[in-house]
């Protein structure tokens, strides 16, 4: 990756005045000369490594959307143009609208973010979790270990109210409980924690304190509001394979629950750089959203080319070549996203993609690589992106046209005698179903056909193109007593 020159400061400003003054006769020709470099490098990587079906590319200023458009499709084969409104799932990037969300609450006095949560959930006294705060929470400096929880809300959406503080009360601590460990689970304890002090639910906060004001009328927490051209999630597995999404309405959750596009991006970009200003105009409090991106928590931890060293609400500060970046990604199963701004450069990037697999996992991060390099005046800033893209294309030459080949199903004969019910006190209930002469599981949202392996064990793709193993359990008459499924046990009902 080329090394940012200090010496190219005011270089920097110089191009970066060019493109982004509104005001001045050069500015629209010198934006449509960065957004035409940006067109010839997404038409090199598309010709030399086509694995992901759309692309949906935001680019910012304090006080304008660069530009904002799509490349590729929503749907392999045959969907329609990616473009700047093309919804894609943003996953753990709504991390970053949950944290704005809650510093406005508390900036509003409705919360305190340094109270302890069993003063807002009584039934968490003198539990673990009772005694953190939602900072805390936030910041991922909790020390709550879990993943039922994570699994109800993000997969199986088997979960009440009840059920899921339930779980919270009865975590354990880690070994190291101050220090930073990502997940969702703090995101998700915070959202009980609201709506029991609010009476609101993390969707409708999220929206009034954030979306609203934005003005980010496309982004949704709601799969049941998708537009019907919403960008459909794929894996690439020798070619570019659709899927049905498996998201629900119930598996939206505050640590991974938005649909956005790339012009709802580009306003929420310009808001961070602005200090809560979109188009010149405060929507947000002035203060708020930098409140956001201050430290709460400090590592050392290295992702793709950006060493993360600090943690804000639902912000990574990171180093990106001598510059500061912060930013959040996410991804899920056949989605992948990247939200970032450079304040020295005084831009913000958006890469949206509706795929997750090996080949394309990292392409948003490159994409948003080149676009900061082409701003910043580096020397032939192609140069390192189309050598990653080469080394891509050659790793996955031998798979291209090949799509997955078929599991035999190695099934014995009395494979019917595991259909059933199977109930984990945690994780909640797993069934069995005997469907065309198979055996189909089902977890809550999700389903999958099964492959036997053998003395009990099956193959699940719960998540597409992600197998998973479990294993039926016998006493000593052969009855089938149980179900062994990552680390836990499901007695059957």
């Amino acid at each position: 990756m080329a090394i940012l020159d200090r010496n190219l400061s005011k270089t920097r400003f110089l191009i970066l005045a060019l493109v982004f003054i509104s005001t001045a006769p050069a500015a629209a020709d010198t934006g449509q000369s960065l957004e035409a470099e940006v067109d010839t490098f997404m038409v090199y990587l598309e010709q030399n490594l086509d694995v992901v079906p759309g692309y949906s590319i935001a680019v910012a200023t304090p006080n304008s959307t660069v530009f904002a458009k799509g490349y590729g499709k929503t749907a392999e084969p045959n969907g329609q143009a990616m473009d700047a409104d093309s919804q894609v799932y943003i996953a753990s990037s709504t991390k970053s609208l949950t944290g704005l969300a809650v510093a406005s609450l508390a900036e509003k006095g409705l919360i305190d973010l340094d109270t302890r949560i069993d003063n807002y959930v009584p039934y968490l006294e003198e539990s673990n979790a009772g005694r953190v705060t939602l900072r805390q929470l936030l910041s991922h400096t909790h020390g709550l270990e879990e993943e039922a929880l994570t699994w109800r809300t993000a997969y199986s959406g088997q979960y009440t109210t009840a059920t899921l503080l339930e779980i919270v009360r009865d975590m354990p601590l880690s070994e190291t409980p101050d220090e930073f460990s990502y997940s969702n689970t703090g995101y998700v304890i915070a959202s009980l924690v609201l709506e029991e002090q609010l009476g609101k639910n993390w969707k409708q906060l999220v929206a009034e304190e954030v979306l609203e004001p934005a003005g980010m009328t496309s982004t949704t927490a709601f799969v049941s509001a998708l537009r019907d051209d919403y960008a459909q999630p794929h894996a690439w597995y020798g070619e570019k394979n659709a899927f049905r999404l498996s998201k629900q309405d119930n598996t939206m959750h505050a640590a991974g629950g938005h649909f956005s596009t790339a012009n709802d991006m580009a306003r929420w970009l310009q808001a961070q750089l602005s200090g809560g200003k979109i188009g010149g105009q405060q929507v947000f409090e002035s203060g708020l959203v930098d409140s956001t991106h201050t430290s709460n928590a400090e590592f050392d931890a290295q992702f793709y080319t950006y060493q993360r060293q600090h943690y804000g609400l639902g912000w990574y500060q990171a180093d990106y070549n001598g510059s500061v970046m912060y930013h959040h990604f996410g991804s899920y199963s056949g989605y992948r996203c990247h939200v970032s701004f450079i304040p020295e450069l005084g831009i913000g990037v958006a890469v949206l993609i509706n795929d997750a697999s090996r080949p394309g996992f990292y392409l948003p991060d490159l994409i948003a690589n080149y676009i900061y390099d082409l701003a910043a005046g580096v020397e032939s800033p192609e140069t390192q992106p189309r050598a990653e893209i080469a080394k891509i294309a050659e790793m996955i030459k031998p798979m291209a046209g090949h799509p997955p080949p078929e599991r035999p199903r190695n099934a014995p004969d009395n494979e019917g005698r595991y259909a059933g019910s199977y109930r984990n006190e945690d994780f909640g209930t797993i069934q069995f179903a005997t469907e065309n002469g198979e055996i189909i599981a089902t977890f809550g949202n999700l389903s999958s056909k099964t492959t036997y392996k053998e003395d009990g064990a099956i193959r699940m793709e719960l998540s597409p193109y992600e197998g998973t193993l479990g294993r039926f359990l016998e006493d000593e008459h052969g009855k089938v007593t149980g179900f062994q499924y990552r680390g836990a046990y499901y007695p059957r009902l």
